[in-house]
């Protein structure tokens, strides 16, 4: 699975660089959760503006994330969801269960306006 990772502070986002979410990459989208929410920072966000299509799959490997995030004590947020995207999330129920943001720059704010409510 292609992706690219970036560190802003306490944040490491992560831009997958697949145009699709399938069974055939859910395997190594969990290794890669894995591996980020062992080894990265607190918080993830997952910029999805390249994936054009996902499937039931591609969503569980979300789900995975999720709760290897809750695991590790670490928070996982998405954002630069295609409207198919974002649709299959509401029908699957998932959209109260996962952060979401429209937007890689707005999904940064909130999260650093976030740290630094804590710091204060």
């Amino acid at each position: 699975m292609q992706y690219e990772e970036r560190e802003i502070g306490e944040i490491s986002v992560i831009r997958i660089r697949e145009s699709r979410l399938t069974s055939q990459e859910a395997p190594e989208m969990k290794t890669a959760f894995l591996k980020m929410l062992t080894e990265g920072r607190r918080i993830l966000i997952i910029n999805l503006a390249d994936v054009e299509y996902m499937d039931s799959t591609g969503l569980g490997s979300f789900l995975f994330g999720i709760r290897q995030a809750e695991a590790n004590d670490k928070e996982l947020i998405f954002c630069g969801l295609s409207p198919r995207i974002e649709s299959l999330i509401k029908i699957a129920q998932l959209d109260s269960i996962l952060e979401i943001y429209e937007t890689e720059e707005i999904a940064i704010k909130e999260v650093q306006d976030d740290l630094n409510k804590e710091i204060s």
